[in-house]
């Protein structure tokens, strides 16, 4: 034991993040669970737009005027962008549960599949969004 704790001690340590590799799949892991957090983050903001779209046709015009801004079609590009990537990443973890493209290589590829098909639909949606 008192070599195995002296051997620890003698290893390098990196705690420099950015000097570090990470595979595919652990960037399309954290971006699925900021994707997660990005959305239940953004759903009260939604309820209210729902809450005043619903009061009376005035506000759902008001509403309507102000969803027209970049900023506000910006940010409708990132939640959009959050809901395609988790859905799609919850897809690829559901066939990992049930022991689908559980191998590393088909892990890889399909994390990269998940990464791709949110930045697909982004940029489809900020197309007829900003058109």
């Amino acid at each position: 034991m008192y070599l195995l704790n002296k051997q620890l001690k003698k290893r390098p340590k990196n705690l420099n993040l950015r000097s570090v590799k990470f595979p595919m799949s652990a960037i399309m892991s954290v971006g699925h669970r900021a994707a997660g957090l990005l959305l239940f983050l953004s759903l009260p903001y939604f309820i209210y737009l729902f809450q005043l779209s619903m009061a009376n046709e005035t506000e759902f015009m008001q509403i309507k005027a102000e969803l027209q801004s970049p900023v506000i079609k910006l940010f409708f590009l990132i939640i959009i962008w959050a809901f395609a990537h988790h859905f799609f990443a919850g897809i690829r973890y559901f066939l990992l549960d049930v022991d689908i493209g559980i191998d590393k290589k088909w892990a890889q590829k399909t994390a990269a599949l998940v990464m791709i098909s949110g930045f697909i639909i982004f940029f489809i949606v900020s197309i007829f969004l900003f058109l």
